[in-house]
């Protein structure tokens, strides 16, 4: 099963890709999350250690998709060490 983590700040996607993948969601293929922000994300991988696949927006607020995506890195690095 795919758990999926979405970080974008624009409310129409969620609906969208709700709609999209409704059939492998109720198959129990995939699951999904959905954050806000940067900060909402990891917050929401802490949560949820599966998470297996992050799709993040670059501009948003208070923690942008880069920055996010260094912080995951940079957790990544911790736990192989």
């Amino acid at each position: 099963m795919a758990n999926i983590l979405v970080v974008d700040d624009e409310v129409d996607m969620e609906p969208m890709i709700r709609q999209r993948f409704r059939r492998a969601v109720r198959s129990g293929k995939m699951t999904f999350h959905f954050a806000r922000d940067g900060i909402d994300a990891l917050d929401i991988i802490d949560e949820n250690p599966s998470i297996s696949l992050v799709i993040t927006d670059i501009n948003m607020p208070r923690m942008d998709g880069l920055t996010l995506l260094e912080r995951l890195s940079d957790r990544v690095e911790l736990n192989a060490k």
